[in-house]
């Protein structure tokens, strides 16, 4: 059995960082994408520790892990352990300002794709030595990838529950009734969800923030929707409606190209635009690192609004 001593020596915090990010993805793969490395190399490493330890980690499963009793022992260690050094480096940060370092950035699908960018082009061009990712899925992912820390900082609705995280409004988002250009109820006034209710209901996936706030509305109306198709990506749905295969309840943002051509039409609904407040979200904790604290700061500024329209947070106002 390894000593103490010969732990100490032969134990790296590049072992533990390549475990914590296996033990994150249940994948070894996933993990070498996170990291930038082979996945032989993360192989190896891992093997490694396995072997100062004298106890396996994970079981291998075919292309799945799982941990072992010691993994998720060592993984709640490497947890803290980590996260002590990352407070250290954001103190550091902080002296050093953001001349370098690193910013990773997640978002849910809509702002992802129809605002995040635009705020970090304009934030990137303040601090060019910084060097800024962008992650984009859905919201109950985003949100656990905040807490694992494989993002900094992350871009959701609706606000997270969680103690472990601080949700900040920022942002209010528009969501508008959209039908294809002909469609009867298109050049009507004074509908409600009512007048919907034969209609067939393009949808999110189960999960999405935009879904959640359309069965909401639907539950508040005491109406049932028929939904006909679910789709992944509001591009999906656009495309859809614009084919006659159905309604739609999108977000603004997503929809301005497709309503100037005249290939959508947004309709006047009872209780719409239904209004949702985009929210920063960030881990709980004493010092934030620099990064973080500069890029919400900027995004609760005015310096990037106009490009995107930005309508403050009813939460924030």
């Amino acid at each position: 059995m390894t000593g103490p001593l010969d732990l100490d020596r032969a134990l790296t915090l590049q072992q533990l960082r390549t475990f914590r990010a296996v033990a994150d993805h249940m994948s070894f793969s996933a993990a070498a994408v996170d990291l930038g490395i082979s996945q032989p190399s993360v192989s190896y490493q891992v093997k490694e520790l396995e072997t100062v330890l004298g106890v396996p980690l994970l079981d291998r499963l075919g292309k799945r892990v799982r941990l072992t009793e010691a993994g998720e022992i060592l993984y709640d260690y490497a947890r803290r352990t980590l996260n002590l050094l990352d407070e250290a480096v954001v103190t550091f940060e902080q002296i050093r300002g953001l001349q370098r370092g690193r910013l990773r950035v997640g978002a849910t699908t809509t702002v992802g794709i129809y605002v995040i960018p635009l705020a970090l082009g304009a934030f990137k061009k303040r601090h060019p030595g910084l060097k800024v990712s962008l992650d984009i899925s859905g919201r109950n992912t985003m949100q656990d990838r905040v807490l694992k820390g494989t993002v900094d900082v992350a871009i959701l609705s609706p606000p997270v529950d969680d103690a472990e995280l601080v949700a900040e409004p920022f942002m209010d988002d528009e969501l508008v009734m959209v039908v294809p250009a002909g469609h009867p109820l298109g050049s009507r006034a004074g509908l409600t969800l009512r007048d919907f209710r034969g209609e067939p209901f393009l949808m999110r996936e189960a999960g999405s923030g935009t879904r959640l706030c359309v069965e909401q509305a639907a539950e508040r109306a005491g109406v049932t929707l028929q939904t006909a198709m679910e789709l992944g990506s509001n591009g999906a749905i656009k495309h859809a409606v614009e084919a006659g295969l159905g309604v739609a309840v999108l977000s603004r943002h997503a929809i301005e190209l497709e309503r100037r051509e005249g290939g959508l039409v947004v309709v006047d609904v009872a209780g719409f635009p239904i209004l949702r407040a985009w929210s920063i979200v960030h881990v709980r904790r004493q010092r934030l690192p620099a990064a973080v604290e500069e890029f919400t700061r900027f995004l609760l500024s005015d310096q990037w609004a106009s490009a995107v329209g930005r309508v403050p947070a009813a939460a924030a106002t």
